[in-house]
């Protein structure tokens, strides 16, 4: 093979060896690298670790490492490992445990005995196998419900009934509470003294008592003994601990200080929390030298978590303003000072919603500077909530833009009803679309087969509409346009017949409380019974008929009607659901409400046969008659003379009876 001069063979060796690494990586994968180092290097090795616990974590690596260290002939690993732990003084096991039990038995973590919460605190009690989670709450109640002192009172009645050769039966807390020092668990208390009533029971005597349980005596007098020395090597544990925890923070302040950082970001960084936290785990602190390579690669992770805690800030931000917002529209809402006001979606639209929807609140949050981790964040103020209620410049340009929104809108409704560019002088005029003879429907529900008889809008409701039946991501991108309402004509036909009985005009302003002064009912000439409803009502009606006829109610009628009933009846309104399922609901298109017969009246036979719960009367409705949806007018309600009437129809329906029953008295 020739050498060539720009070294050629140099670079099919490199390539030929790169190849070689792929092979041998493929062939061993990067996971069980570990198995692959020979036994008596890693013996050695995890022989000088800081406790058992890395060994245990070792071992729980995979199922070879399992049981190469869980091999009785490898335990000397374990030994080694507990007589060079980092805190000396580990007691020998007690006989028949083996190392790798004594080691899980000592640093595994387990639930706490009160609250069953997990944590990694060793053994508050050894010989008890008590572990508590640290919260006060946890470690009162172990006092006060759950070990009692040791005193053993008996049924035997033979003299001396504090049975003291019991104690050395029970599991006595190692640990010194109070005073005292012989306590138990409770629960073993009590059955040592059932065990010892029931052996009296039988005849047998203390001596065969003490005989049965001898083996258990004297095996508890050794956990005692060795569970002493384990609570003096665990606390000694805790205050090394501790003593490591403190150290380790001090310098993560320090490095934080020298370096401009934060400390609590630093601490967040997965490089430097990784380290850190494993260095407390095992007792060691963190120097310089484990720093040096990487500030670059801290400082970077630091910017990327203030950038993301930023937009977290700024997303959480945008979000309570949205709330106040909404809360501010719902107040618009129902203070009707405002006579339109659009949907939701149109709202925030508005230009100065909007600017203040996006705009961004001076110092919400806390300061990224401080480098102490004992200080707590400010809270979240709600600035715009405190503006939009009391801002009068605010609240003027909110004002100053719905007036906007509606003038455009009002031009959009006139055009569709055939006057565009509509103007005039005088203020006593109102505009095509805000007259009470003007009404709309939107295509879009009417489009819909599910909503196939949309509701007839006035100008307000349109403008507040939102078709109903829609998912939330459909809703999301839906707008609201003026172009998705046509006039309905139907509607509008009969509102200006009403109005022409009423002798009044449509364009003025005083003709709505003049309608709602007068207070007329209507009968609808078109329907086969007689149908009486309100003004507001008839725009409902009528869609039912190609062309409705309407007329005056006859005042000597007195015709039975409250408007608002079929609205409470089908609203979540306190009491309602009691009056829902009771049979007192009627059908006004059946019995002898036709047009046809005599004065109506509530006592007829039929009316008397035929009585509904709320929703068997709109099913009722709806099939025999092809009423869908029903009215204030399809229907009344019968109480019992002694029944309170708590609704207005209740009130309206109980004095009716009393006039049909003065009069047939009289």
């Amino acid at each position: 093979m020739s050498v060539n001069e720009d070294g050629s063979l140099e670079e099919t060796q490199n390539i030929t060896q790169h190849e070689f690494s792929q092979e041998r990586e493929h062939a061993f994968p990067a996971l069980p690298r570990l198995d692959r180092v020979p036994l008596e290097i890693l013996a050695e090795i995890l022989s000088y670790v800081n406790s058992p616990q890395d060994v245990l974590s070792v071992a729980r690596c995979n199922k070879h490492l399992r049981a190469t260290l869980l091999n009785p002939s490898n335990e000397v690993i374990w030994r080694r490992a507990r007589r060079h732990c980092i805190v000396p003084g580990i007691p020998d096991p007690l006989p028949g445990w083996s190392e790798s039990v004594y080691a899980a038995f000592i640093f595994d973590a387990g639930n706490c005995f009160i609250c069953g919460a997990l944590t990694k605190r060793m053994f508050f009690s050894f010989v008890a196998r008590i572990r508590l989670c640290g919260k006060q709450n946890c470690y009162q109640e172990l006092i006060d419900d759950h070990i009692t002192l040791g005193h053993v009172t008996s049924a035997d009645p033979s003299p001396g009934t504090k049975l003291k050769f019991l104690h050395k039966r029970l599991r006595y807390l190692e640990v010194p509470i109070g005073p005292f020092h012989q306590y138990c668990l409770r629960k073993d208390l009590i059955e040592a003294t059932e065990d010892y009533d029931r052996m009296v029971a039988r005849g047998e005597s203390r001596e065969d008592y003490v005989r049965l349980h001898k083996a258990d005596i004297d095996r508890r007098h050794h956990e005692h003994e060795h569970a002493r020395m384990l609570i003096k090597w665990r606390d000694q544990w805790r205050r090394r601990y501790l003593e490591t925890k403190k150290s380790n923070i001090a310098f993560a302040r320090m490095l934080a200080v020298e370096l401009g950082w934060n400390l609590q970001a630093l601490l967040n960084t997965p490089t430097y929390s990784s380290l850190h936290w494993s260095r407390n785990a095992c007792l060691e602190t963190v120097s310089e030298c484990d720093i040096r390579p990487l500030p670059k690669k801290i400082d970077a992770e630091i910017v990327s978590h203030m950038e993301k805690k930023e937009r977290k800030q700024k997303a959480h931000a945008q979000q309570i303003r949205r709330a106040d917002i909404g809360r501010h529209y719902n107040r618009l809402v129902e203070g009707k000072k405002n006579p339109v006001v659009p949907i939701l979606s149109e709202f925030r639209g508005l230009p100065i919603i909007n600017a203040l929807q996006d705009r961004e609140d001076l110092s919400p949050f806390l300061s990224d500077t401080a480098h102490s981790p004992s200080e707590k964040p400010e809270k979240t103020t709600r600035i715009l909530e405190s503006e939009l209620k009391h801002s009068e410049l605010i609240g003027g340009m909110i004002n100053s833009d719905l007036k906007k929104w509606t003038d455009a809108a009002l031009g959009a409704f006139d055009a569709i009803l055939g006057e565009p560019n509509w103007k005039r002088a005088s203020t006593r005029v109102l505009h095509p679309a805000e007259r009470v003879t003007a009404r709309f429907i939107c295509l879009l529900c009417r489009r819909s087969s599910k909503y196939a008889t949309a509701q007839s809008l006035d100008f307000r409701e349109a403008c507040a509409h939102q078709c109903p039946g829609q998912s939330k991501k459909a809703a999301a991108k839906w707008k609201w346009r003026a172009e998705q309402f046509a006039p309905d004509q139907k509607a509008i036909d009969v509102l200006s017949q009403a109005l022409s009985l009423l002798r009044l005009r449509a364009e003025s302003r005083e003709t709505k409380d003049e309608i709602e002064r007068m207070s007329r009912r209507f009968v609808c000439k078109s329907c086969d019974s007689l149908i009486v409803m309100d003004f507001q009502r008839l725009a409902g009606h009528c869609g039912r008929h190609d062309s409705m006829q309407i007329a005056f109610e006859n005042p000597t009628s007195e015709r039975l009607y409250e408007p608002g009933s079929f609205a409470l009846y089908t609203s979540r309104a306190k009491n309602v659901d009691e009056k829902r399922f009771t049979k007192t609901f009627g059908c006004r298109h059946c019995g002898s409400d036709n047009l046809a017969t005599a004065r109506p009246s509530l006592n007829s036979d039929d009316h008397a046969k035929r009585r509904f719960t709320f929703d068997g009367l709109v099913s009722h409705v709806k099939e025999k008659h092809k009423i869908f949806p029903m009215g204030d007018e399809d229907f009344f309600r019968e109480t019992a003379d002694g029944e309170r009437a708590e609704s207005a129809s209740d009130v309206a329906i109980v004095q009716y009876r009393n006039r049909l029953t003065a009069a047939a008295e009289g």
